[in-house]
């Protein structure tokens, strides 16, 4: 593979996707390394969506930096960036995050959300794998995790503007263990469904696992798709997700409750429960820290929780896949609902640019 103008000298392969590749690569003139993202068929098109995002967000903290875009003599696009140093998901894998680290995870990605969201884009595909830090190691306090450009958040493929038409419905978009319930149900997205991702990747790097991934392997992904949505539906308002966070967590995820895809959220009130949350000691959930009665008044519109033994029993019916009680205009997507990736890769030609351009 040669690129257009051969100022590039590849190095490695650094990751993959279902149709791109991530390579280490050198500047020949000034010997900086750096990323390179490049499609693995020529005339895909798909990074053309990625690219215009990348441009409409540059200056802000926690974006790399579009360096360089075109494409290759046999017509593959490409992109490159900074070569940011691990994503969250390596992380994890030899490293337990602590409760400041996740917290202050948390808050330096709602900065960035915030400042995305005020361009009107949806990231829809926030991860673990997603999320990269600018050092190789993370075992610092959450005063440096809080500093710009210690957190990024990378890969924009899936991106889309709000309010407009750009995914038909029943289309499943984003990664099945972090999307939100309207995305397995194929509903329009919002704002706050990146939010609920991002809740979801919170309780994943404090506990290490999510309640949905114990779920019996399916024969089908319009299954996988429709009992792990069912079971974030019949869980997402009880204390299940909470349980390793201090007491305001649930203020957090319900507040997510309380917005529609279109309400901007309000991202100061956000960062202020987390700024509390961080501002008490390295502590699990606790009723010293909050009282739970007051607590529980001011969450307002918020389901009662269920008890532990209800919750138990609920999971293990999910589990044993038992049905649930959910009516059919919130899940009616077993033979409908379809995989994004399976769109894109099915157009591999130049005509397609992004989703607005495959027709049904």
């Amino acid at each position: 593979m040669n690129l257009q103008n051969s100022n590039y000298k590849i190095l490695s392969i650094l990751g993959a996707g279902s149709g791109h590749q991530v390579l280490k690569v050198q500047n020949i003139q000034t010997s900086q390394i750096l990323a390179l993202k490049i499609e693995k068929n020529s005339n895909l098109g798909q990074l053309q969506g990625e690219i215009e995002k990348l441009k409409d967000l540059v200056g802000i903290n926690g974006i790399p930096q579009l360096i360089d875009y075109g494409q290759t003599q046999d017509s593959k696009s490409f992109l490159i960036t900074p070569l940011l140093q691990r994503n969250l998901q390596e992380i994890t894998k030899v490293h337990l995050l602590s409760l400041h680290q996740t917290l202050a995870i948390g808050l330096s990605l709602i900065e960035i959300l915030q400042q995305i969201h005020k361009k009107g884009i949806l990231h829809l595909d926030i991860k673990p794998e997603n999320i990269m830090i600018s050092q190789p190691f993370i075992n610092v306090s959450s005063d440096q995790i809080l500093k710009p450009n210690f957190i990024f958040l990378i890969d924009f493929g899936l991106s889309q503007r709000i309010g407009l038409k750009q995914y038909p419905k029943k289309v499943f978009v984003g990664s099945l263990r972090y999307a939100s319930r309207q995305a397995h149900k194929g509903n329009p997205l919002g704002y706050k469904d990146d939010l609920e991702c991002l809740l979801y990747v919170l309780v994943y790097l404090r506990n290490q696992n999510l309640p949905w991934q114990s779920l019996k392997q399916q024969p089908s992904q319009q299954m996988e798709i429709k009992k792990i949505g069912e079971m974030k539906d019949a869980i997402f308002n009880t204390s299940v997700l909470s349980q390793k966070f201090p007491p305001q967590f649930s203020l957090f995820k319900s507040y997510i409750e309380t917005l529609t895809q279109k309400t901007m959220p309000d991202y100061e009130y956000i960062k202020n429960i987390f700024k509390s949350m961080l501002s008490v000691g390295d502590q699990s959930t606790s009723a010293k820290l909050t009282n739970s009665a007051s607590l529980s008044q001011s969450i307002k519109g918020t389901k009662q929780n269920q008890n532990t033994e209800q919750i138990l029993m609920l999971l293990e019916n999910i589990q044993n896949n038992d049905s649930i009680d959910i009516s059919d205009d919130q899940m009616d997507t077993e033979t409908s609902i379809v995989l994004i990736s399976d769109l894109i890769r099915s157009y591999p030609t130049s005509s397609i640019k992004s989703i607005t351009d495959i027709k049904f």
